[in-house]
């Protein structure tokens, strides 16, 4: 991607809101168990010791059992549960396990989003960073185009990032995916953090103040912009799918799909749509490069 674009390093930070209306760290740190409950952990070994005591043993089948092995019910009723109900819908406890494994704990003070030893942003956007991708002379873009199968009249093969049941006319029904109204806000205060957890009972989740992320500017007025999101379904008045809402019984029906899927091989599915999987920035340029490479040495082409 470097050959697109150049990088402004960026480290995401979100902390949470406490019911009196403090914020905490999240990812879960030391810093965020002392504010919740209280206490002065002196070391690692001390946060570790307060977990211990909170957390329930499970099989970690689902994102609910995943809370109660890695931080307890207390710390699950208060951060977790709620924000997770109203993100996704559905309580926690029809959710596949790997939904409650995106947020580790950690026992140091650590208060980054992600650790990965690379973290920036295109410095200038992504949009301009997906301008100068499509910018070949072998690639064209049309805009507000609905797909019809015959698009694909005059080329070998389809990368197709549609949702894979509306490809298929939902014939076996539909897959549940979850989507995002945006209310844009004007305000005085300044966030503690780029994004703001919301763990009451309002609908909204979070809220992003975009001049707290590099290389967004000031307001002269000295107000800054947030937006705040609320989740809601994908099919509520045809709202862009963002989310795909993975359990046993969606798994199931995606599994349908895939085996239709795998009969049109001048086809492949990719993104979360097509691959109903929730996918972040970093796999999903791993896995569509490896989807590219698999496709160009299948047809003899070096990748």
């Amino acid at each position: 991607m470097s050959r697109f674009t150049q990088w402004t390093p960026y480290e995401h930070r979100v902390r949470a809101l406490l019911p009196d209306g403090r914020t905490t760290p999240l990812p879960v740190n030391r810093t965020t168990l002392e504010d919740v409950f209280g206490v002065t952990l002196a070391d690692e070994e001390a946060a570790a010791r307060l977990l211990a005591a909170e957390v329930i043993e499970t099989s970690r089948c689902n994102t609910d059992e995943v809370f109660l092995s890695s931080v307890g019910p207390r710390l699950a009723n208060l951060f977790f549960r709620p924000y997770t109900s109203k993100m996704w819908g559905v309580d926690p406890r029809n959710l596949e396990a790997a939904v409650g494994s995106r947020l580790p704990v950690r026992l140091n003070r650590d208060d980054r989003y992600f650790t990965d030893s690379f973290q920036a942003m295109p410095s200038d956007g992504y949009a301009s960073m997906f301008d100068r991708i499509l910018a070949h002379e072998r690639i064209s873009v049309s805009l507000s185009v609905a797909y019809q199968p015959q698009l694909d009249r005059g080329y070998d093969h389809t990368f197709l990032a549609v949702p894979i049941d509306e490809y298929f006319d939902i014939c076996y029904g539909r897959l549940p995916y979850r989507s995002i109204r945006f209310e844009h806000r004007e305000v005085s205060e300044e966030q503690s953090a780029p994004v703001v957890n919301f763990t009451d009972s309002k609908p909204y989740t979070r809220t992003t103040q975009w001049d707290l992320i590099s290389n967004s500017q000031k307001r002269q007025d000295g107000l800054h912009s947030c937006t705040l999101e609320i989740p809601c379904a994908a099919e509520d008045n045809n709202f862009e799918c963002y989310y795909p809402v993975r359990n046993e019984k969606s798994l199931a029906l995606y599994q349908q799909y895939e085996q239709l899927a795998a009969r049109e091989p001048r086809h492949t599915f990719i993104g979360r749509t097509g691959l109903f999987r929730y996918i972040d920035m970093v796999p999903c340029v791993s896995i569509h490069l490896q989807i590219a490479a698999r496709y160009c040495k299948e047809i003899g082409l070096h990748s």
